[in-house]
């Protein structure tokens, strides 16, 4: 039970943080009041969100507690991370900023002023949460993710305890209500404890939220059935909120110590019921009650800012005066004569150590921490020379004994995991339960299939859950995968986003170093989603990563099972990245030796010579496992009804918004040429959207030249070959493709042109006919060889 003199401590390090919150919110200058406040202190442009605010320095307040008393390493994640003014209050406090920052916000008046001036102004500090700010791995500008990440956060760090201070807002969303689920996953005894804090200040932006009007025994019915042994904290309580919050936190570690020593002592803890607060505050607690005829504290009104014409209103002013001199922050406060800072003795006595500090908390700045990975032997793994060329296998069997190897020789180092929504064996990613299994902390029966609690195999159906995990798993210094199904990818979209915008953001700040690439695979791809129908066939996050900065993102699209074992290899050395590997799980002819898999994955495309004439009439590229194999089909026929036109194959296997593998076009737009040439025509067969190569190359100065097939949204339930074909992506569109542009370049004739699209439309209309008949793919097509 906390003491008195406790209980005093914490309430004046929230009214210190509280102060500090409030004048980043308003004041440009002047911010200790040394002088009667004026219009002119105000900033001319008021912005951040104060409701939040006293929450999580009360949060934050409690954490400090339960570090200095346990001395154990805490991670704070903020889900209202839009209330960032209170997190960087108690930066500053605890020192961490002027650790950090030592020129710009040293630990006395000027520091203070330069985090008010700064806050939520042009290249000042964002009103988030973000990576220019110590201790935090979230960047919180979108709701949804916290608990998630928290979760990631925990796996393998079995002494680190996340609060993750959850919004009742915020818990409203489908990442964040889908969250909940990952205490099936977490491993009491290998892994770190969540505690997560529901902060009921009752509502959103401008209405009140769900959880808001729930009784008590509503929530904890809701979140007992989910699981957790629920506190609750309640600022309307008779007992003073800050004996029920510590209170709280105590038990809230005695449940967390309790379960890690029985499960680390060897008892098979089954159901871990982990901890929940429920804590009831006002939005906007603290701060003024009314203006302008409406209620403030404890309602919406208290959202943003919340009294927004102090810079004119003398009677707003007034009101912000009196609201910042009832902190009596005076009072928490000295300068000594060297202008150094001292806070109140008490308030010192809440600052943990410096390396337990939540600022300084070494795992928030992953890259400190990376343990890099033992990798398999992919001479061991890959097809060899002598079989390479047209042998059939499929890639993501290789991917999975590459997992497989890579688990068994960092098994001690206890630094990689797979975060897969129920898909791993779908995936075709089987091989690595030879080595591990799936995580599983509720009930395991006995004919249930590779589970057991320590699994490094993360499965819920999930992808919200299971990516949130990866990020913040990855920034934290691990190595992970989030392989899902292609078409539902887009599910995590925004997730994806946002972990690019906290990469991008993280580089150029002194104390982040690189972090482990956060690696998503895409398989089964639209092109084999015959079964599944049209709602499985959907390739848009690839083109919507295509977007993103070419630095942090590179699309990987191996067309065989040598290049998907370098590529994986490649992703797994990457840094500051999201990768997204595009990768088939059915079987595909397998086109190149190793040693030249590596040669393309160094470079992201290649002429392959061994299916190439010397100087082409036409040029074929293809980028992406399937398309690869109908292009490869085409040339045959090629060959075979246009004998006399010279054909180049070039493969393409990664892009980014800047260019095609390593060639960056944007800088030098004819670097292309050395593949396409400088005046034949080009015929691209791509696994996605047209549109993402036509703005990949709207910039070539060929690109007139250029005819870009891929997926135009044409599906259903079919064959295989149908999919293809129903696209415009098959041998035979491309084969006509081809005729035409040979024709425009005079290779052949005008009557040749005619017959060899005619006999290629006939081969269409065959085929339509076949499959209604027979409802297979006829067997040239699914037993097709490749041969020169």
């Amino acid at each position: 039970m906390a003491s008195k003199d406790e209980i005093g401590a914490l309430k004046k390090l929230v009214r210190a943080s509280n102060y500090l919150a409030v004048s980043q919110i308003y004041l440009k200058q002047n911010v200790l009041l040394q002088d009667p406040l004026q219009h002119a202190d105000i900033k001319p442009r008021l912005l951040g969100h104060w409701g939040t605010c006293p929450g999580i320095a009360f949060v934050y307040a409690n954490i400090n507690r339960l570090i200095c008393k346990h001395n154990r390493p805490f991670l704070y994640l903020v889900g209202p991370g839009h209330g960032f003014p209170a997190v960087q209050a108690n930066l500053f406090i605890e020192g961490s900023l002027s650790h950090f920052y030592p020129d710009t916000i040293p630990y006395k008046e000027a520091g203070m002023k330069q985090i008010c001036e700064k806050f939520s102004a042009a290249y000042g500090y964002p009103s988030h949460a973000n990576p220019e700010a110590p201790g935090q791995i979230l960047e919180g500008g979108e709701l949804g993710y916290s608990l998630s990440v928290g979760f990631g956060a925990a796996l393998d760090n079995p002494d680190l305890i996340n609060v993750v201070l959850v919004g009742d807002g915020e818990s409203e969303t489908g990442p964040l209500a889908a969250s909940w689920y990952a205490n099936r996953l977490l491993d009491p005894k290998t892994s770190g404890a969540v505690l997560p804090i529901l902060h009921i200040n009752g509502y959103k932006i401008s209405g009140p939220t769900r959880l808001g009007r729930m009784d008590d025994e509503e929530i904890r019915m809701e979140y007992t059935g989910l699981g957790y042994e629920v506190l609750f904290v309640d600022d309307e309580k008779e007992e003073d909120v800050y004996v029920q919050m510590a209170d709280a936190m105590d038990r809230a570690y005695e449940i967390i110590n309790d379960i890690q020593t029985r499960a680390r002592s060897g008892e098979d803890v089954c159901k871990p019921r982990w901890p929940v607060i429920a804590m009831r505050t006002a939005k906007g607690w603290t701060g003024t009650k009314e203006a302008n005829g409406k209620k403030l504290e404890g309602n919406c009104e208290s959202h943003q800012v919340i009294i927004n014409n102090c810079a004119k209103d003398p009677e707003h002013l007034s009101l912000l005066n009196e609201w910042l001199k009832s902190y009596q922050f005076d009072d928490l406060y000295s300068i000594d004569a060297n202008g150094n800072l001292q806070f109140d003795d008490d308030i010192k006595k809440l600052i943990p150590r410096e390396d337990l500090r939540i600022g300084r908390q070494i795992l928030s700045y992953g890259g400190e921490v990376v343990r890099p990975l033992n990798k398999p032997d992919l001479v061991e793994l890959s097809y060899g020379a002598e079989t390479a060329r047209g042998q059939r296998g499929v890639s993501m069997n290789k991917m999975g004994e590459w997992m497989r190897d890579a688990f068994r020789l960092n098994a001690e180092q206890k630094n990689l995991r797979i975060f897969s929504p129920d898909e791993t064996y779908s995936n075709q990613l089987q091989a690595v339960f030879e080595e591990t299994s799936r995580a599983w902390q509720w009930p395991i029966k006995d004919f249930d299939q590779d589970m057991s609690r320590d699994g490094r195999v993360m499965e819920l159906l999930s992808e919200n859950l299971l990516f949130g995990m990866l990020h913040g798993y990855t920034v934290t210094g691990r190595h992970g995968m989030f392989p899902t199904y292609e078409a539902f990818a887009q599910v995590v979209s925004s997730m994806c986003d946002q972990y690019c915008k906290y990469v991008y953001a993280s580089q150029g700040v002194p104390f982040r170093k690189p972090v482990p690439a956060c690696n998503v695979v895409l398989s089964s791809l639209l092109e084999r989603q015959d079964h599944n129908g049209y709602s499985h066939q959907n390739p848009s996050l690839l083109g919507a990563m295509l977007e993103k900065h070419p630095t942090i993102i590179s699309a990987y699209l191996p067309a065989d099972g040598n290049s998907t074992l370098c590529y994986t290899e490649k992703a797994f050395d990457d840094r500051d990245k999201l990768n997204v590997i595009v990768a088939g799980k059915k079987e595909l002819p397998q086109w190149l030796t190793l040693e030249e898999a590596r040669k393309q994955a160094a470079e992201g495309i290649m002429t392959w010579d061994f299916a190439s004439d010397e100087n082409p009439d036409v040029v074929l590229a293809s980028c992406g496992d399937y398309v690869t194999q109908e292009c490869m089909a085409a040339l045959v026929l090629v060959r075979e009804q246009m004998p006399q036109v010279k054909v180049r194959m070039v493969n393409i296997s990664e892009l980014t918004s800047d260019g095609v593998g390593s060639l960056k076009y944007g800088q030098n737009p004819t670097l292309l040429d050395e593949y396409f040439t400088a005046d034949k025509g080009v015929v691209i067969n791509y696994h996605g959207y047209p549109n993402t190569i036509h703005k990949l190359l709207f910039n070539y100065p060929g690109i007139k030249r250029c005819r870009v097939k891929g997926y135009v949204e044409e599906g259903s339930t079919t064959t295989p070959f149908d999919m293809g074909v129903r696209n415009g992506t098959s041998r035979y569109h491309l084969v006509i493709d081809i005729a035409y542009k040979a024709f425009q370049q005079g290779v052949i004739t005008d009557a040749q042109h005619i017959e060899v699209t005619t006999t290629m439309l006939q081969k269409l209309v065959d085929h339509r006919n076949y499959i209604k008949e027979f409802g297979v793919d006829p067997k040239d097509l699914t037993d097709w060889v490749w041969h020169r």
